[in-house]
């Protein structure tokens, strides 16, 4: 054996045997172990809004729901002075003011025909020129509920995507919840109901998605 390629063998086996010591304090791991790893710190929008649900939202609207004849007399005259008075919106410019609501009528007509359910609903004591509609779903339009609750704050979440999904999360509960009684509703059922809708302009729908839903003798 020359010099020469004893050398290089001897370069090699010094190298496997570095490399076998770097190697010896590394972990390995694969692409689908950090995928896993990755989703176990991901934000989960069901367990964070079942973990508020009953603690803090119901209460809220139990204890903070202003008469839906006073919000939509109030409204009537001037928006944002009743946004003042009875509603809430986050610092954020033009955002809409959302108002926690109660109230109790009779139900005019029941839409099924689409997935998006409704009630029209003429309220007690509410002025008949303005529609009410109450949601029943399946399909909600909008994150009302989330909007409403004044200790759910866009700041609190890592970005629009968890925003997002905590709506839809607490408009699944709240869906949960009034499921039940939407079979016994009828047109002229008389029912009553919490929850909150949206506005912008007060010649917007008034559109509720409900929290609670009864059915009244």
């Amino acid at each position: 054996m020359d010099a020469v390629s004893f050398s290089r063998r001897a370069v090699l086996g010094l190298a496997a045997v570095a490399g076998g010591s770097l190697l010896a304090g590394c972990k390995v791991v694969s692409i689908e172990a950090e995928k896993q790893a990755a989703a176990a710190g991901a934000f989960n929008a069901k367990a964070w809004a079942e973990q508020l649900w009953a603690p803090k939202v119901l209460p809220y609207f139990a204890s903070s729901a202003k008469p839906l004849p006073d919000v939509l007399a109030a409204v009537a005259g001037d928006l944002d002075a009743a946004g003042k008075q009875f509603g809430y919106r986050p610092a954020a410019v033009g955002s809409a003011w959302s108002f926690a609501v109660t109230g109790q009528g009779t139900v005019v007509k029941k839409h099924t025909e689409s997935r998006a359910g409704t009630l029209e609903v003429a309220v007690d004591g509410a002025a008949p020129d303005k529609p009410v509609i109450v949601q029943i779903g399946p399909v909600i339009i909008g994150s009302t509920i989330r909007d409403a609750l004044p200790f759910v704050d866009f700041k609190d979440f890592t970005n629009q995507l968890e925003f997002a999904d905590a709506g839809k999360a607490l408009t699944a509960l709240a869906l949960a919840g009034i499921t039940p009684v939407l079979e016994s509703i009828k047109e002229g059922s008389k029912i009553s109901f919490s929850g909150a809708f949206p506005m912008t302009s007060k010649t917007d729908p008034v559109k509720i998605m409900p929290v609670t839903l009864k059915v009244l003798p």
